[in-house]
């Protein structure tokens, strides 16, 4: 019988013990960890919910406190302040020479149209204050709300000012109240001679009007409403008569250089704005001032300049848009704007080129700048397009449009009706767009009228006759996407609704003829695509545009070319008994072509592929139905020609879609 070591024994089963005791320890504290990780995170996201769509408590305006504010609320809350502010209008208190005076300032101006000088901005503070709490990475996302709960986030409310009638109405509010101190000046009588007059100097007080209106700006953006304290200043001139006569010595050749050009290029657009600034204007803005040299010269006065450019923001400025998505029940997106970024006019840096370039006149310099550039900057969104879905839809992919000039009312209806069932179409990776599926069917039921078409050589209404304006915009948009074409059918006749917008030629088109012509692309980026339709009656063109992730990929074709004009040959005359006897309706005839372009489409992997899109559109007489009497009808199936003997009645020629050779042709 074998010997049992007993000591061994208990050791084995006391490390064992051990070991499963710190198992315990080990599982237990990982447990209470994960559910302590597990409730932080719980809370962030419980939290997060219960402000979706309001502002995170903790956020101020001056000493406002905006949490928990929706949208509807902060506009009302700044609206109301908005309206004491324009019926209270601003209130100063002037001091000049330690005798302080109330002045009281309207802040919307008494005229025949009526201007708010300054006005808080609820939009702009809603993007900021919103957003609070909402950008950056996840982590920042989800516990920063909490952080606002004991140090709190402040903003100054952003104020819209109208410049240049807020500082008339200063200066006439104020000048009255103390001499008109001035340095020297210059006051030019003719341009031809270089002839001026000397304007004195004088001591005196004076106001800094920008820092009084940078003092207004920054009270009403604490949403302070109260007295604004402002105080006359001793002007003592710097320059003296003797400084404008030595820098007049230079006139002539200062004015010599004439008119300054100004241009501004809108990032966006890329389109150039081009104007003059003529001497007679800026002649009025000279000011004599010291250089590094200590040597009197002529620059521009720093507060009229400022208002010039003040007065150009009209034209140049635009306020960044906030992106928004949401999805409806049927998985379409009902609401989507994208994010745009902003535009704003730099006033200081362009005033400081501006001068920098008349500065150089006072030297006769051989490379004097005679045009400046306005300096614009970008204001960007504070939600852009991917912080708003989790499908990768980020940007623009490409676009394509198509005009529809001079078509019929129920044309126009039905072109309406399906571009509003296109517009905001979700097409899954990898799936293979229709658009007869997202489009059709075109019923009755979903809204489609009928509209003259073409079979064969029959004058027909059909319900939803203009179809082919949506496909021939779908291809053009696939195309300047980059994607994969799968099927596309050609019109059969020469219609102008489908030329190329470029040269007038045939061959971009695409028919659409529900069920057999349809207009096919492939999904194959890896993301979702977002179809995006918009319509201008006024221009009467359509623009449809796809929204994606960039993968690398680009498309683009050629301008199409015809190779061949068909002529229409002789008009064809057809009695029937669906016009009056005696009546004659006819169908314009069309020319055949034969026209072909290419399709260049760039791979994510930079491989290139070109296609040939060859389109076959064929003559058609000019076809004339006679009004006969029943009776002198010809046999079925034949072709009775006869002499018209009555007015014409020419019907507007009709867009045709093709059908394979063996199929009925179909006019949409």
């Amino acid at each position: 019988m074998a010997e049992i070591n007993l000591n061994s024994l208990s050791e084995t089963l006391g490390v064992e013990k051990k070991n499963k005791s710190w198992l315990k320890i080990t599982l237990t504290i990982f447990l209470v960890l994960l559910i302590g990780v597990g409730a932080v995170f719980g809370g962030a996201a419980w939290y997060i919910q219960k402000y979706q769509n309001k502002i995170y408590p903790g956020v101020y305006a001056g000493h406002y406190h905006l949490g928990r504010m929706t949208r509807d609320d902060l506009k009302n809350f700044i609206e109301t302040t908005n309206n004491r502010l324009a019926k209270e209008g601003l209130n100063l208190t002037v001091d000049v020479n330690g005798e302080k005076t109330a002045v009281k300032i309207n802040t919307v101006s008494m005229g025949e149209n009526s201007i708010e000088l300054v006005k808080l901005d609820s939009y702009v503070l809603w993007q900021n204050a919103y957003a609070t709490g909402r950008t950056g990475g996840w982590a920042v996302r989800l516990f920063s709300p909490w952080y606002f709960r004991f140090y709190n986030q402040e903003f100054l409310v952003p104020v819209k000012t109208d410049w240049i009638n807020l500082l008339e109405g200063l200066k006439d509010n104020l000048s009255k109240l103390v001499d008109a101190p001035r340095d020297a000046g210059i006051k030019i009588t003719s341009f031809a001679t270089a002839s001026y007059s000397v304007v004195s100097e004088s001591s005196g007080l004076a106001f800094n009007y920008e820092d009084i209106i940078k003092k207004i700006q920054d009270n009403l953006g604490e949403l302070y409403l109260g007295n604004i304290a402002i105080k006359a200043q001793q002007f003592d001139p710097t320059i003296k008569t003797a400084d404008v006569t030595k820098a007049a010595e230079n006139l002539s050749g200062f004015l010599s250089y004439g008119d300054i050009g100004l241009n501004y290029v809108d990032p966006q657009t890329k389109i150039r704005h081009d104007w003059s600034l003529p001497a007679s204007q800026y002649s009025a803005w000279l000011e004599v001032q010291p250089d590094e040299n200590n040597q009197p010269i002529f620059v521009l006065s720093h507060e009229k300049v400022k208002t010039y450019l003040e007065g150009l923001r009209y034209m140049i400025d635009k306020i960044p848009s906030d992106a928004k998505f949401s999805i409806a029940a049927d998985g379409r997106v009902k609401e989507f704007q994208a994010s745009q970024t902003g535009l704003t006019l730099n006033v200081e840096k362009t005033l400081q080129d501006l001068n920098n370039a008349f500065k150089q006149r006072n030297y006769h310099s051989t490379e004097v700048v005679k045009t400046v550039g306005l300096s614009v900057g970008a204001a960007e969104p504070i939600v852009k397009t991917a912080d708003v879905n989790n499908l990768g839809i980020e940007s623009v992919v490409g676009s394509g449009y198509s005009t529809f000039k001079d078509s019929h009312n129920n044309r126009i209806k039905n072109i309406t009706r399906a571009v509003e069932r296109l517009n905001g179409t979700l097409i899954k990776p990898g799936e293979e767009f229709s658009a007869i599926k997202y489009a059709g069917p075109f019923t009755a039921e979903n809204g489609f009228l009928p509209e003259a078409v073409i079979k064969g050589t029959e004058i027909k209404n059909e319900i939803g006759g203009g179809m082919c304006q949506i496909g021939t915009t779908l291809f053009r948009m696939a195309m300047n996407s980059g994607m994969n074409i799968t099927q596309r059918q050609n019109h059969s006749l020469v219609v102008g609704y489908y030329a190329d917008p470029v040269n007038g030629n045939p061959g971009t088109d695409a028919a659409l003829y529900e069920p057999i012509l349809d207009l096919k692309f492939i999904n194959d980026t890896g993301n979702y695509l977002l179809l995006q339709t918009e319509i201008d009656f006024k221009k009467q063109q359509l623009t449809f545009t796809l929204w994606g992730k960039s993968d690398g990929r680009s498309g683009s074709y050629t301008h199409p070319l015809v190779k061949k004009w068909i002529p229409y040959g002789e008009q064809q005359d057809v009695k029937t008994d669906k016009v009056k006897p005696g009546e004659i309706k006819c169908q314009a005839p069309f020319k055949g072509a034969v026209a072909s372009f290419i399709y260049t489409r760039t791979t994510p992997a930079g491989e290139k592929i070109d296609r040939v899109f060859d389109s076959y559109y064929r003559p058609l007489p000019k076809i004339c139905l006679v009004g006969v009497d029943p009776a002198t009808l010809c046999k079925p199936g034949e072709v009775c020609e006869v002499t018209p003997t009555a007015s014409l009645d020419t019907l507007e020629p009709t867009p045709t879609i093709s059908a394979p050779e063996k199929s009925a042709t179909t006019t949409n």
